[in-house]
């Protein structure tokens, strides 16, 4: 069994007089080499929570780093010895963009050749090689944060803690850092727990997801597991499920199970227990058809005679929003696919799912007692 670089047991992070709990996660371990994305809604404790793990933040509780539990300031000392972290701002010293490197290596033990050897080495593999002697004000807001990534990877940390490092850049800027990133730490093996509000770069990066939520872990698993089959409705709405579908669910033939809704039902691979729940479709898991396709030609177990209400561009794509016995349908498809198909407003499409891509969430209660609403309509 692997032993995790950095893991918490009942960890609570209080603040103020009164000590008010703001996250309790009761384990929480980040294993070798992986990229682990905190995701959530602003205020969930995301940032609270990664500052508790690399000692910056006092929490209750128990620390461990490398399988060797983390006490005393001097133990503290060797994790913050052994990590860097990457924060929202870039915090550079007055001097050049190699100074800065070479600097943060001087400060972990390195000089002379080993020092000038590795500032080249990141400076050159986050792309910023022709930077070197340019000073801090001269960078710009991405020029700068690449600076910053550097510098936390020169000297080979066990783990690199990213606080919101995308969040300050423009668009363009951003996509182009992830995707460099997500390159540099699959081809380094490097251990990065990284937080984010923003779906895509978690989506872009992550190897498994930790959703919190009033400091409170809701959902863990990998990326897949956690964007396509959310555990909860605040889950689902939260990664921009557009397709709520209220009904009921039983059982159904061999391991799938049968969601029934006004005028309608289909089945789902789905893990759930009878009773009433929302069904939830990715707009990307759906496939148009102009006439009933047939059982030789494809595999989906749901096929839905459906009347198109609007098509909506979204730049390559099309959005096909449909009405399927009253309930709201999304179909994303190509441009070509959508010419094609000819789809106009008011047309009868048969909208294609398999079972394998419908996520079934119970109904849970609030505290009123009142069941849950789906948030977004589809429409």
């Amino acid at each position: 069994m692997t032993t995790p670089i950095l893991e918490a047991r009942d960890l609570v992070v209080t603040r103020g007089r009164k000590s008010k709990e703001i996250v309790r996660v009761t384990r929480f371990a980040v294993d070798p080499g992986e990229v682990r994305v905190l995701i959530g809604p602003n205020g969930a404790g995301k940032s609270t929570l990664l500052r508790a793990l690399n000692g910056l933040y006092p929490a209750g509780g128990e620390l461990f780093f490398e399988g060797a539990a983390v006490r005393t300031e001097g133990d503290r000392r060797r994790l913050r010895r052994r990590t860097a972290a990457v924060f929202q701002q870039p915090f550079l010293l007055a001097t050049t963009v190699r100074g800065n490197v070479e600097t943060a290596l001087r400060r972990r033990g390195f000089d002379g050749d080993a020092m000038r050897d590795r500032a080249a080495a990141a400076l050159e593999l986050l792309g910023i090689s022709q930077l070197a002697e340019r000073r801090r004000d001269g960078l710009s807001g991405g020029e700068a944060q690449r600076v910053s990534i550097a510098r936390a990877l020169a000297g080979d940390p066990a783990i690199v803690f990213l606080d919101e490092p995308m969040a300050a850049l423009d668009p363009p800027t951003r996509r182009g850092l992830v995707q460099d990133l997500e390159h540099i730490f699959a081809a380094r093996a490097t251990t990065v727990l990284w937080v984010t509000h923003d779906r895509e770069e978690a989506l872009g990066v992550a190897d498994r997801v930790t959703f919190l939520a009033d400091g409170r872990v809701v959902q863990e698993g990998t990326r897949g597991e956690v964007f396509n089959r959310p555990a909860t409705e605040e889950v689902a709405d939260y990664l921009g499920v557009d397709v709520w579908l209220e009904g009921e669910v039983s059982s159904g033939p061999g391991d799938e199970l049968r969601f029934g809704l006004p005028g309608g039902a289909f089945l789902s691979c789905a893990e759930g227990e009878p009773g009433p729940a929302f069904a939830c479709v990715h707009p990307e898991d759906v496939t148009l058809f102009r006439s009933e396709p047939s059982a030789e030609t494809m595999s989906a177990r749901n096929v839905l005679r459906a009347t198109v209400e609007e098509v909506r561009s979204r730049g390559r794509l099309r959005l096909v929003v449909l009405r399927w016995q009253g309930q709201p349908l999304q179909a994303l498809i190509t441009r070509a696919a959508a010419d094609d198909l000819a789809v106009a407003p008011g047309d009868e499409m048969f909208a294609a799912v398999k079972a394998t891509a419908v996520q079934v969430i119970p109904r849970v209660a609030r505290d009123s007692g009142a069941a849950l609403a789906p948030r977004r309509t589809g429409s």
